[in-house]
């Protein structure tokens, strides 16, 4: 009993405390225009605080629906694109129905790996949303991958950090091409191999998606040059800081190509 009235007597000087700080600061604004002014300013700069602090708040919850929706348009301008392109090629044919080369299925990356030898990732699209072994993954600012195994909802890909894994690649300026792997040290860097010594490649070059293959549309920016040496005395190798950063990959496209089965039948034909 004795603790209760304790409390209650602490609380009562708190709450008398309180109103009376109140009242000296009314008294001291209405009193003094100076001290009105200085005590408003504090005030102002309490509330500039909350403000700048809740702002970041809603920046950050924002952020996931934000970045959702930019995905999506860059998903419908790539369609767009892709369409354009392939009207573009038929203008001077009688063919009227146009299916562009490429279509792509926006897809979130739900797992993924950067410190093996074999990385890979897991998408949340499936068969389906139509993904089939095969296809390419790609973002704006690179080759992420090629899909393995699909299941009803999600697809395994196989990532460009593998060192069983290639894409063709080539400089921009001279469209000289070759394999482009990944050593499996640093997820940062791959090589760029066979590409002729009479081949000039300065620091800074541009390398792009060569377009020779089914799986990856040509002219994806890669990364760029760092360094060249000569391999085996006939052909030169090229270190390559790639431009996506698979540390943070969250949004990519599954790449579908239109007239893959078309090339590869009449591949097998050929054989």
């Amino acid at each position: 009993m004795k603790n209760r009235y304790g409390l209650l007597s602490s609380l009562t000087a708190i709450a008398l405390f309180i109103v009376l700080e109140t009242v000296a600061i009314l008294m001291v604004v209405n009193g003094s225009v100076v001290q009105r002014y200085k005590v408003l300013g504090a005030v102002r700069s309490i509330e500039s605080w909350f403000w700048a602090r809740t702002s970041k708040l809603t920046y950050y919850l924002n952020y996931k629906t934000e970045n959702e929706r930019l995905a999506a348009e860059n998903l419908q301008l790539r369609q767009q694109l892709a369409g354009y392109a392939a009207a573009q090629a038929q203008l001077d044919s009688v063919v009227r129905i146009i299916e562009p080369e490429y279509t792509y299925i926006g897809a979130t990356v739900i797992r993924n790996s950067v410190d093996r030898q074999h990385n890979y990732l897991i998408l949340d699209r499936g068969e389906k949303e139509g993904v089939a072994p095969g296809m390419g993954v790609v973002t704006a600012r690179g080759v992420v991958g090629i899909v393995s195994a699909v299941s009803r909802h999600y697809a395994y890909v196989i990532s460009l950090l593998n060192t069983e894994q290639s894409v063709s690649a080539k400089l921009a300026g001279s469209g000289a091409f070759g394999p482009m792997t990944w050593p499996g040290k640093d997820p940062g860097r791959a090589v760029l191999a066979e590409i002729p010594v009479h081949i000039e490649a300065a620091p800074g070059d541009t390398v792009l998606s060569s377009g020779f293959s089914t799986i990856y549309p040509p002219d994806i920016p890669l990364g760029r040059v760092i360094e060249s040496k000569i391999s085996q005395g006939s052909s030169q190798e090229l270190s390559v800081a790639l431009f996506e950063d698979f540390r943070s990959l969250h949004n990519v496209y599954i790449v579908r190509n239109n007239r893959g089965a078309e090339i590869q039948e009449l591949y097998e034909k050929a054989r």
